[in-house]
């Protein structure tokens, strides 16, 4: 798993010594303490409209009880996660599949050798789920509606077909009860244009980018809104790729999932292979090792080897953008 920053809460001096055991196991992750000073209901307001993860230590109705006011869609809001105070059970409560909850909580319940409480029925039945499938390839789900159609389908035995109207690629083994058609109605239709029924709309664009260590999240997004407005990249960004030295870095991250986008990272070896003539600096070279991050990152972000941009790379007080778009799509299973 990629870095996340999680926010976590706890109210015991039991719930203290489960959040300092998840600081010192779960090496992947970004845990960050709700600071005291910050009332519950404004730090899970901030929280949610971030998109971050949260992790409640304590009894499930409190968690509920504080998230409420804030749960607006599936399909963006924060994965939620509670811990019970002795670190015994680790339960994903809300967001599980598009917001990643369950795999989270699964990383939790590892660190703290604890029982995993699922309740998603695609996944206790161990069946193939649309919106995982959909999160996994950087789908947009058009009809969120359909979502639980398509799984009832699959949980009582049924197959569903899936049509590819895109460029793409077909990875890894196709579920059994999957089948991919090419022509007659689907009941999955895979598609930049929005169609009658269930629709997965790929997002294609990804962002390239450099910053000088400690970038602030606003900061970031003040530079990036420049070029693209907040609505369209909602719609539209796909991830945020960058240089390895920067997979811990606080704002990127924030970014990325403040956007549902992926975060990319590559080695500077991994970037220097992208063929082509890129804007080179001396500078950057000397620093991490190779003489652009952003364009190149951009472009294998997007699945490419060699250059090919819609936006070349722009600066601003220490940060780089450039993007790239995603043709060939890959369909992982």
């Amino acid at each position: 798993m990629k870095a996340k920053i999680i926010g976590v809460t706890y109210f015991t001096n039991n719930g203290k010594k489960v959040f300092d055991k998840l600081k010192a196991e779960c090496k992947d992750l970004i845990i960050e303490e709700k600071p005291d000073d910050i009332e519950l209901s404004v730090w899970t307001k901030e929280a949610f409209e971030c998109h971050t993860p949260l992790i409640f230590i304590c009894a499930t109705g409190i968690a509920v009880r504080t998230i409420a006011p804030f749960v607006t869609n599936k399909l963006s809001d924060s994965p939620v996660i509670v811990i019970d105070e002795l670190g015994k059970n680790v339960i994903p409560i809300l967001s599980g599949h598009y917001g990643g909850a369950n795999d989270i909580a699964n990383t939790l319940a590892r660190a703290l050798n604890a029982g995993l409480i699922i309740t998603t029925a695609t996944d206790i039945n161990n069946v193939f789920a649309i919106d995982v499938f959909a999160r996994n390839n950087g789908f947009k789900i058009i009809n969120k509606d359909g979502i639980k159609d398509i799984s009832k389908k699959v949980l009582n035995g049924g197959r569903i077909s899936i049509k590819s109207k895109i460029d793409s690629t077909i990875v890894g083994q196709v579920p059994k009860e999957i089948e991919m058609v090419e022509k007659g109605k689907a009941d999955v239709i895979i598609s930049d244009e929005v169609a009658s029924g269930f629709t997965l709309v790929p997002k294609r664009l990804v962002l390239g980018m450099g910053c000088k260590k400690g970038k602030s999240f606003k900061e970031l997004l003040t530079f990036v809104t420049c070029e693209y407005s907040i609505e369209y990249l909602r719609e539209h960004l796909y991830g945020i790729a960058t240089i390895d030295v920067k997979e811990n870095e606080i704002g990127l991250i924030k970014l990325a999932q403040f956007f549902g986008a992926k975060f990319l990272t590559y080695t500077s070896e991994e970037l220097e292979a992208v063929a082509g003539d890129f804007t080179d600096s001396e500078f950057v070279k000397n620093t991490v090792g190779v003489s652009n991050v952003c364009e190149r990152a951009a472009v294998l972000g997007a699945g490419l080897s060699t250059r090919d941009l819609v936006l070349e790379k722009t600066a601003d007080n220490g940060m780089t953008l450039a993007a790239a778009t995603r043709k060939t799509i890959d369909l992982k299973f």
